[in-house]
């Protein structure tokens, strides 16, 4: 190989340098990335919390059912929008009892002992997407302006995220208020939500953004901010959303000391089975739940019938064995027949101990006193029984039926069952809600022999805490 040039050698040693101090360059660099804080992951962490946040929204709004209180009439006037939870029983609870306290405070109750619960139109009901917006700022809810005449509450999911929800409920008349609500799902507990913080904070200036951050006065919380509980509930708010399983989903989420209710009852069945199917699909389309009153001797004639009913889950309850008019029965034969039904009930699957209804509602002070339980009688009669028409049983039910009512009528009727779809369809139209028996007088104590009619003010037979039951003179 012949020696290089002079000219070569310089070329060369030229390219040699350059090439040297390139590899050091790279290589500083890549140390030097290796070592600086690089802020892609942080973007990328909160733009994961944002999509977390989102999908957490959705599913909470879907599983979300709304209520509206709004009345024109009312002094003071009404309108309270809320969302209820359907699993979260103790959530549920919490905001009904927030509710029906500033509704106290307010005058609403009118003096009485219990509210009157308002028959309000579903049109009223807002979009279930109103109560988780995408990003819960205090600023928003101190812009909201309302009639200080007017009660107004309404409730809104701040954050929600692994096992728990953050719920505020506002009052902005005709005093402002926040409540805060921390629920637990998994546990199903509802604690004051202040809890999260280690200092004393003002409930109104709480919020959210839309990464699901807890914030006060619009900042992010700081982790000085949080208590213990907040670092664990901040994390979680940051995960995928585990909603509960609800059970029945047919009752509503409040209960009749908040919401308009209707109690519809069938009586003398089980009838035939193709009759009673008919009631059973109108219900299940409808997602309701119905109250029959079982006479002894057709449970044993079709328990295959009345075993159907039972595993619908709705309520069943004793109407006598044979029908008699226990007012001009013996109070021995009376007790035979409401114990022999009793029998006959638990032969086909109910557990709980039946109400009794008397028939025809005929019940005296001797009567009522050899009944021994509560007698459930009603203050719409449909006349189902006596008329056989179903356009005349769905008009009764429209024109009389009212917040707090027991509606008649009776399974064995095909022209009842006609009438069913359209009774129900009705009922929701109204905005009257329709519960069991029980569900109708939760918390109100059924005394034995009491008759009850009606739950409310309506009616002066109406059960109320000034007027619990009708007892017979």
């Amino acid at each position: 190989m012949s020696p290089l040039s002079p000219r070569d050698t310089l070329v060369y040693s030229v390219f040699a340098a350059l090439s040297t101090l390139t590899v050091l360059v790279l290589l500083a660099g890549a140390v030097v990335t290796a070592f600086r804080d690089d802020p892609a992951p942080k973007q990328s962490a909160k733009a994961a919390q944002r999509v977390t946040a989102a999908e957490n929204r959705e599913a909470l709004s879907a599983a979300m059912r709304s209520y509206a209180v709004v009345s024109e009439k009312r002094t003071p006037r009404l309108d309270i929008h809320t969302f209820g939870l359907p699993g979260a029983d103790s959530l549920n609870s919490a905001i009904e009892a927030s509710v029906l306290s500033a509704l106290e405070q307010s005058g609403a109750f009118a003096a009485r002992a219990a509210f009157d619960p308002v028959q309000t139109a579903p049109v009223h009901r807002w979009p279930t997407t109103a109560f988780a917006p995408a990003r819960a700022t205090p600023e928003a809810d101190r812009a909201y302006r309302s009639d200080p005449r007017t009660v107004d509450i309404r409730t809104r999911m701040l954050a929600a995220g692994g096992d728990f929800v953050i719920t505020a409920v506002m009052t902005d008349s005709p005093r402002p208020q926040t409540r805060l609500l921390l629920t637990d799902l998994a546990h199903d507990r509802t604690i004051d939500a202040r809890r999260l913080f280690a200092a004393p904070v003002d409930p109104a200036t709480v919020g959210a953004d839309d990464t699901g951050t807890l914030t006060i006065d619009d900042a992010p919380v700081s982790d000085a901010d949080l208590s213990s509980i907040g670092h664990r509930v901040q994390t979680a708010l940051h995960s995928g959303l585990e909603l509960p399983q609800p059970g029945d989903q047919r009752s509503p989420d409040f209960s009749c000391a908040l919401l308009p209710c209707v109690a519809l009852t069938y009586d003398d069945g089980p009838g035939e089975a193709e009759t009673e199917q008919a009631i059973l699909d109108a219900a299940d389309e409808a997602n309701i739940r119905l109250t029959y009153f079982f006479l002894g001797t057709n449970t044993k004639a079709v328990p295959e019938v009345a075993e159907r009913i039972i595993a619908a889950g709705h309520e069943v309850d004793n109407h006598t064995f044979s029908h008699v008019r226990m007012d001009t029965t013996s109070s021995a034969t009376n007790r035979k027949e409401i114990d022999r039904t009793g029998r006959s009930l638990r032969s086909v699957g109910v557990k709980e101990h039946p109400l009794v209804r008397p028939p025809y509602g005929a019940l005296d002070r001797r009567a009522a006193h050899a009944l021994g339980d509560p007698a459930i009688i009603w203050d719409v009669d449909t006349g189902d029984w006596q008329h056989r028409n179903a356009e005349k049983t769905v008009s009764r039910v429209q024109s009389q039926a009212r917040p707090g009512s027991i509606v008649l009528m009776h399974s064995i009727h095909p022209t009842t069952a006609e009438a069913a779809p359209a009774v129900f369809s009705t009922m929701a139209d109204e905005g009257l809600y329709a519960v069991t028996v029980r569900e109708l007088f939760s918390g109100i104590e059924l005394k034995k022999g009491g008759s009850y009619f009606c739950r409310g003010y309506a009616d002066e037979l109406c059960s109320n805490p000034e007027h619990p039951a009708v007892m017979k003179n």
